[in-house]
Parts: C-alpha cells; sequence; structure tokens
C-alpha cells in the first residue's frame, strides 16, 4: 500500500496473499485470497492510513472485511463508471 487512493468506494479490489499471513485472517478471509471484489464501504476508525474495508464478492452476496493494506485497489478503473449497488438499508426487511 505505497499510494492511498482517495475514493475506492465502488472500486475493484483482489486480496493480495502476504507472508506472514494477517493476524486477522480466518477461513473466510483465505477462500477469498486472490479474488477480486467490489468496495462496498470503508469503515473509519484506527490505524487512519489503515481502515477496515468491506469488499463484496459474487455480486455482493458474499460480504468480507478486509484491511485495506491487504488489497490491491485498482487505480486503472474510472470512478464514474461505477453502478449503485443498491439504496441505504436495502438490506434491512420491507415494513409490513
Amino acid at each position: 500500500m505505497d499510494v492511498r487512493p482517495k475514493v475506492i468506494v465502488g472500486r475493484s479490489v483482489a486480496v493480495r496473499k502476504t507472508q506472514p499471513e494477517p493476524a486477522y485472517f480466518t477461513d473466510v478471509h483465505r477462500r477469498w485470497i486472490g479474488s477480486t471484489g467490489r468496495v462496498h464501504a470503508v469503515v473509519p476508525g484506527q490505524p487512519r492510513e489503515n481502515p477496515l474495508v468491506k469488499v463484496g464478492f459474487e455480486d455482493g452476496s458474499q460480504i468480507v472485511f478486509y484491511r485495506l493494506a491487504d488489497l490491491d485497489v485498482d487505480q486503472d478503473e474510472p470512478h464514474d463508471a461505477h453502478k449503485k449497488h443498491g439504496e441505504r438499508g436495502s438490506h434491512l426487511p420491507d415494513a409490513p
């Protein structure tokens, strides 16, 4: 992670294989190493330079949180090409 991209929500990312493996990795994280997903959100917090990133795989049906340092962000992808992945709160059930 040499240069931090300014806007990554909606961009494609690939999960990087690193050694040593991050301590937080579980089998769920390992499953997606080498796979490409789409950033759904960035969770503000500490450390600021390495936030948690919500990544969707398989068209968003599989969601996994990674640290930004463990992802390769597609810098060449034009930002205006991203489709909106849903309305805020779209995961909540409809009101009766």
